[in-house]
C-alpha cells in the first residue's frame, strides 16, 4: 500500500479493518443442526475473538507504542495464530438434553469427594470411563454426572461422545434422547475454545416442586444432583449446574432415566 493510498484517520483506519475480517468459525459451529444454534454460537465466538484481541493489543501498547500500521500487523498476526488454532481445536464432550417430566423423593444426600487435581486443559486423549457402580442411586447419579458433563471438544469432537461415555449409568432410552437433544451448552463451549472438568458432584434429596409429589419406591428415586466444574478455555471460570434426575431400578442395579435441568 503506497503513502497516497493510506488511511488518513482513525475512522478510516477502523472501515479498513472492519472490511478485512473474516472469522474462520470451528468444525462443530459450522455443522451444528439448526440455523438458531449456528447463529448463537458464531456471535458467542465473535465476541469471545474480540475480546482476545482488544485484550493482546492492550498488553503490547502497554510494553510499547504501536502505530496505526503496527497495529495492523498485529491484528493480522493474533488471526492468524487463532487460524492455526481453529485448525487443530475441534470440540468437547457434554451434551445437555432435557428430558421428560419429573417426580419427586426426599433421601438424605451424599456428597462426592472432589475429583483428581489438575486444571481444564484439553488432555491428548479421551478420559477412561471406569467400571459403573449401579449399587445405589447416588452412586449411580454421581457417576452419570461425572462421564456426562466431563468436555473436551478438541479430543471427543462430537456432542455424542459425552452422552455414550455416561451410557453404563443410564438407561437406553435415555443414551437415545440425549444423543438426539441440540446441546447449546456444547456449541458454547466450541465457541469458547473451553475444556470442562468435573471437580465436584452433590447428590442429595430431589426437594424440588416438579417432583416433589412422587415419593420413592423400591424400584424409582428422584435425587437432585449438583456438578460443579471448570471451565477453561479463552477465558477460565467455574460453573454450577443442578440436575433433577429419576434413577430406577433394573436387574443389574439402578441407572438414570430421566433428567431435568440439562
Amino acid at each position: 500500500m503506497s503513502k497516497a493510498e493510506r488511511p488518513k484517520d482513525s475512522a478510516e483506519w477502523r472501515e479498513l479493518l472492519k472490511a478485512g475480517f473474516e472469522y474462520e468459525y470451528p468444525e462443530e459451529i459450522r455443522q451444528a443442526p439448526k440455523r438458531s444454534l449456528r447463529r448463537r454460537a458464531r456471535k458467542i465466538y465473535r465476541q469471545d475473538q474480540k475480546v482476545e484481541l482488544k485484550r493482546r493489543i492492550a498488553e503490547e501498547r502497554r510494553r510499547e507504542p504501536v502505530t496505526a500500521g503496527g497495529a495492523v500487523v498485529l491484528i493480522v498476526g493474533l488471526l492468524a495464530v487463532g487460524l492455526a488454532a481453529n485448525h487443530w481445536w475441534p470440540d468437547h464432550a457434554g451434551a445437555p438434553s432435557t428430558v421428560i417430566q419429573a417426580g419427586s423423593p426426599d433421601d438424605t444426600g451424599t456428597e462426592s469427594s472432589p475429583a483428581g487435581g489438575g486444571g481444564p486443559t484439553a488432555s491428548p486423549s479421551a478420559p477412561a470411563t471406569p467400571k459403573a457402580d449401579l449399587s445405589t442411586p447416588e452412586k449411580t447419579a454421581e457417576g452419570w454426572a461425572r462421564a456426562y458433563m466431563t468436555r473436551n471438544p478438541p479430543v471427543d469432537k462430537d456432542q455424542k461422545v459425552p452422552v455414550r461415555r455416561a451410557a453404563p449409568w443410564m438407561t437406553e432410552a435415555l443414551e437415545k434422547n440425549l444423543e438426539q437433544f441440540d446441546d447449546k451448552a456444547w456449541y458454547q463451549l466450541v465457541a469458547d475454545g473451553g475444556v470442562a472438568t468435573v471437580d465436584k458432584v452433590t447428590v442429595g434429596p430431589a426437594d424440588d416442586d416438579r417432583v416433589r409429589k412422587q415419593a420413592d419406591t423400591p424400584t424409582r428415586v428422584w435425587r437432585r444432583v449438583t456438578v460443579d466444574t471448570t471451565v477453561a478455555g479463552y477465558q477460565k471460570h467455574n460453573d454450577t449446574k443442578v440436575l433433577l434426575t429419576e434413577i430406577t431400578r433394573g436387574d443389574d442395579g439402578w441407572r438414570v432415566g430421566r433428567v431435568l435441568g440439562v
